[in-house]
């Protein structure tokens, strides 16, 4: 009877092993799927028990922006593992001794740091746990860990991105909108004037004109800020968003694109490749606006400790001289550029057409 209650035990033991696995596997696709909800991590303590043979396990996480932990689970409270207090480092396993003094068999795995803080697993037993418990714990300490660990970067990497942007956007608010806004402010009241003095009611026309004009660049000026406000990485590598960019401009054009990128992954910082991403669809969507292209080529190449991006056309090229209005693309993706410490130049390519540089050194 011993013998066929141990078998029925193993077989349940590696019966749940699979799905755990499984699980563990699944977390990081569930967790970005369901941002901002511990529903995954719920879901998957009971099956950490039932691998365990333990008796209840919890997850203690940092408090957003607060001291003090978000508890996940049933777990006891344990006045040992407080803030502050001895932890394992991320990766190991180790046994309260606070619980082991009051009769308890508690065991402490710590999952990874974020924002200097650790988190922990905690996994109660009824007795001491065996060699092949502990192993098992630390196992799933480690990947539990690794998964933990690398949302936490990826949901950083967002913030500091949206934070960029924001910066970003708020500066050409600043610079471009609330300055023409100034301007016909300013106009609109000297045109009242004008229209009040018989004696210099000829005026009038021409500042209508003037203000018309002012309106037509304020209302492309927003139309490009909106657009940027609404482009983001949304958990694209670079190369991704690029080819899509590429597609979407081939669909609005008779232009033909070329698309060279030979940046391994990761070369750029998430801040620095959405501004990349900005400045090529800026120099795509000006090809396809004036430049009357047939070819268009994209390039992005490392050079020596930095990268170089280069949008090539073979179209009519720029002005001899540009109008003093109308060019505020041109000079928003000279500001993108300054924000990463880069330079970006724009002139004419060697076999005609248009040619946009961005050389960008690592600091």
């Amino acid at each position: 009877m011993y013998q066929l209650l141990l078998r029925t035990f193993l077989f349940e033991r590696r019966r749940t092993l699979p799905s755990c696995s499984q699980r563990l596997l699944e977390l990081p696709l569930r967790l970005l799927q369901q941002a901002g909800s511990d529903t995954p991590l719920l879901e998957l303590l009971p099956l950490l028990r039932e691998t365990l043979g333990a008796e209840a396990v919890t997850l203690l996480l940092p408090q957003a922006n607060t001291v003090g932990w978000r508890r996940l689970g049933p777990g006891i409270e344990c006045g040992c593992l407080r803030p502050g207090g001895e932890s394992p480092m991320p990766g190991a396993v180790q046994l309260c001794r606070g619980c082991l003094a009051q009769g308890r068999f508690r065991a402490v795995g710590g999952l990874q740091v974020e924002e200097g803080r650790p988190a922990l697993l905690l996994a109660d037993f009824a007795r001491q746990p065996d060699s092949s418990q502990h192993a098992a714990l630390r196992d799933i300490t480690r990947q539990l860990g690794e998964v933990l660990h690398a949302f936490a970067e990826e949901r950083r990497s967002r913030r500091r991105e949206l934070d960029a942007e924001r910066g970003v956007l708020a500066r050409e608010l600043h610079d471009s909108v609330a300055q023409q806004l100034g301007y016909l402010q300013i106009r609109s009241c000297r045109l009242q004037a004008v229209l009040d003095d018989p004696r210099q009611r000829q005026e009038a026309g021409a500042m209508l004109d003037d203000l018309r004009n002012t309106l037509q660049v304020l209302h492309r000026q927003v139309r490009e800020l909106i657009s940027s406000a609404r482009l983001t990485m949304d958990g694209r590598s670079l190369r991704q968003a690029l080819e899509a960019s590429v597609e979407e401009f081939s669909r609005c054009s008779r232009c033909v694109f070329s698309l060279d990128n030979r940046l391994p992954a990761n070369q750029l910082p998430a801040d620095g490749e959405l501004q990349v991403l900005q400045i090529v669809r800026e120099a795509l969507a000006n090809v396809v606006r004036h430049s009357h292209a047939r070819q268009v080529w994209i390039s992005l190449l490392p050079v020596g400790d930095g990268v170089e991006v280069e949008v090539r056309d073979d179209g009519v090229g720029l002005p001899a001289q540009l109008p003093p209005t109308g060019h505020f693309g041109l000079r928003i993706m000279q500001e993108r550029a300054a924000a990463i410490g880069a330079e970006l130049t724009i002139g004419p390519a060697a076999s005609g057409g248009t040619c946009v540089r961005l050389r960008w050194g690592r600091p």
